[in-house]
């Protein structure tokens, strides 16, 4: 039963380094028996990667191991949950300069907003998820609010389904599962990388990476990321900017450490945006009534426009050892963001078979902020022959937000194929906060390990408050969690299962409805799921079968407001990684998702079928050079909440090579990518009820890392 958030940090990190990677190496040799003389070889991490981080998998693009919230840094085969950590090699591999980039990869995750789209938002399980209830260091509250850069970071966690025992709730509620950004450390070798990238059509950034340990020991460190870029990317002739500055800073004491993480982040657009389409029509606006062709993914919707969000946050954590087996630990922090301009409101409803288009433009202002805090002691003790693994931790946490906006809504003719340039609406005036959310709860969760740890079981609670005060809202409700992992033959295969919760604010009913002014209770997901996990060779596998029963708020006979809906969610997940030789590696999965919205009998919208994502390198004969490429397929899906318009599936080929070199003494790393390599129109997918958007043309990214 893994420990590790609970264990002591010995002051020296090239130590740290070493006793790491002297387990990994030995978790991978079969154990020697007391008459071998030949002792396992000691393996040195990797410069690059972080020293308290489960180690790296082979192939390098997914670790062997991943944080699980209030359960802490768990091994994949020890966790009873369907979750995969993605490495900043990975992001390497494809010059990711977002967390869409990386995200891609994972064949649980579809987008809902268009490729470098000024907001990210996607599907996870078939359950939506903005860039807002991002974790960063297992904390909501701290990520950017519109598009996560992917450059300060150095893991990518993505835990399946709704899990508020583990992570609590996120700002905006999202319970489709926790993705968490682990923010990069300074590492026991000091690290000073330029990288330089370009891409199509003529966007060129700058990216510096710096990191030091000071001292006798090596107690503190430092580390940098500053970005800077500019130049066409999205739509034809639309023009982007990004500035990212984050510092890292961290201090390892004999018995007690600490971190402080600060960003900043700024992103623009100027002249332009693609679009999303509605071909159904409205009451006011007929559409066409079919789905017609796609335009080319970079067709430019909104020329003469701007847009600009800012993003800052701040988060400190320390960690104090009580003894060999307690710790206390306490963190806070937070972020605020502000967004001006061509946010949203990218949407077109297109009436005719030429392409004839009523469009809509919004001028929009928008401002939030997020306020968080953490503390919780974790220990490790046994009852008799009982293992356990016990946390208990109090969270809380404060959203608000404020939105306006200059709407011109469906006002001018355009077209779908050859759209004409728009009025920009005049700039809104903010008029403070509309919205404020509280998140209090207390947590407590046991992993008891019996028969040497061949059973692993979890049982758990989250007690959460939710609380709106402009509202005068106010409810609780305890949400449990039981999950269970069992390796009946060996270290190779794990069998695991659990019931998880996820919850959502519930509301105070509106005018209009005959229980006007009545508080709806908080709306708790259900999810039952089980699975097993195979290690084969140096190839990782997880399959698991799931269900989810995610309530929902409708209008019943009697005019009246109730939470008698109900969204179902059955799967089959299969995810991979690791080498299939030594010389080729796999990264990738498929899922088979149904969803139906139970009160109506209808396929939920923008839930596909089937999605597969399968990825393959292979490190050639020559020495340092690496070529692979990954295919996407996303199945039928339908458009609109009535099951009138049906998408049809799409495949995609992205491929990819990178090169390790040095010129002189200086090591160099360059890299290159193409996606959609075929140039194909598509339709990839919807953002909300009935639009639908373009997939990106052919694009390509080359980069080049300096070590210095």
């Amino acid at each position: 039963m893994k420990t590790s958030s609970g264990r002591r940090m010995r002051p020296n990190p090239f130590v740290l380094a070493l006793l790491a990677g002297s387990t990994a190496a030995m978790a991978q040799t079969p154990a020697s028996s007391a008459e071998d003389t030949v002792l396992a070889p000691v393996v040195v991490r990797s410069k690059y990667e972080r020293e308290d981080l489960p180690a790296r998998a082979p192939g390098n693009k997914a670790a062997s191991g991943a944080r699980l919230g209030i359960l802490g840094a768990t091994a994949i085969m020890e966790a009873p949950v369907h979750v995969n950590a993605y490495t900043r090699e990975l992001a390497e591999d494809w010059s990711a300069l977002t967390l869409q980039d990386v995200l891609e990869n994972d064949s649980a995750v579809v987008f809902t907003t268009n490729k470098n789209h000024l907001l990210q938002n996607f599907n996870l399980r078939g359950l939506d998820m903005g860039a807002m209830d991002i974790a960063t260091n297992g904390l909501y509250g701290i990520a950017p609010a519109n598009s996560v850069p992917v450059e300060m970071f150095e893991r990518i966690e993505v835990l399946r389904g709704p899990n508020v025992l583990l992570s609590g709730m996120p700002p905006l509620s999202s319970v489709a599962g926790t993705v968490n950004m682990v923010t990069k450390r300074a590492l026991a070798q000091p690290v000073t990388d330029l990288t330089l990238t370009y891409g199509s059509e003529s966007y060129l950034q700058g990216h510096v990476d710096v990191g030091r340990r000071f001292g006798d020991q090596q107690r503190l460190g430092l580390r940098f990321n500053g970005v800077y870029g500019s130049g066409d990317m999205g739509a034809k002739g639309e023009e982007q900017s990004r500035r990212v500055g984050a510092l890292a800073l961290d201090y390892l004491g004999d018995s007690a450490r600490f971190s402080l993480d600060l960003y900043s982040s700024v992103n623009k657009i100027d002249n332009g945006s693609p679009g999303m389409f509605n071909f159904l029509g409205n009451a006011s606006i007929p559409g066409v009534g079919r789905l017609l062709s796609p335009p080319s993914g970079d067709t430019n919707m909104f020329r003469g426009t701007h847009g600009e969000y800012d993003n800052s946050g701040v988060l400190a954590r320390a960690e104090v050892d009580f003894s060999r087996d307690w710790q206390g630990y306490f963190a806070v922090g937070g972020s605020e963001a502000e967004g001006q301009g061509l946010l949203f409101g990218t949407r077109a409803y297109v009436t005719g078979e030429d392409g004839t288009t009523r469009g809509a433009i919004y001028n929009v202002h928008t401002k939030s902020e997020r306020r968080t805090a953490e503390a919780g002691v974790i220990g490790t003790f046994d009852t008799g022959g009982v293992k356990h693994r016990l946390q208990l931790s109090a969270n809380v946490l404060k959203h608000k937000e404020g939105t306006v906006n200059t709407a011109c809504n469906y006002c001018y003719t355009t077209n779908l194929y050859d759209p004409v340039v728009p009025v920009f609406p005049a700039a809104p005036t903010w008029k403070g906060y509309t919205t404020q959310n509280e998140y209090r709860s207390l947590a407590v969760a046991d992993t008891l390990g019996f028969a040497d740890d061949t059973v692993l079981l979890t049982v758990g609670g989250r007690h959460q408050t939710v609380e709106m005060p402009l509202s005068g809202y106010s409810e609780a409700r305890f949400s449990p969690m039981v999950a269970a992992v069992v390796r009946p033959w060996g270290e190779q295969v794990s069998l695991f299962g659990n019931y998880t919760e996820g919850l959502e604010p519930g509301q105070v009913v509106g005018v209009g409805y005959a229980n006007a002014g009545e508080a709806l209770p908080p709306k708790q997901t259900q999810q039952v799921e089980f699975g097993t996990k195979l290690q084969s060779g140096a190839l990782t596998h997880t399959l698991s079968a799931f269900q989810i029963q995610r309530p929902s708020f409708i209008s019943n006979s009697a005019n009246q407001l109730v939470d008698d809906g109900e969204q179902r969610l059955r799967g089959v997940e299969w995810s991979l990684y690791g080498q299939l030789t030594k010389d080729l590696s796999l990264l990738g999965g498929i899922s088979h998702i149904r969803s139906e919205q139970r009160n109506t009998g209808k396929n939920t919208f923008g839930t596909p079928e089937w999605r597969v994502r399968l990825g393959l390198d292979w490190q050639t004969p020559v020495q340092g050079l690496k070529v692979g490429g990954r295919v996407i397929h996303t199945g039928t899906q339908w458009a609109d909440s009535g099951n009138k318009l049906r998408m049809p599936s799409w495949n995609r080929l992205d491929l990819n090579a990178s090169y390790a070199t040095q010129i002189g003494a200086t090591p160099v790393r360059f890299n290159a990518s193409v996606e959609n390599v075929a140039d194909k129109k598509y339709w990839i997918g919807t953002f909300g009820d009935g639009f639908v958007m373009a997939g990106a043309p052919r694009t390509f990214k080359l980069s080049a890392t300096v070590s210095f």
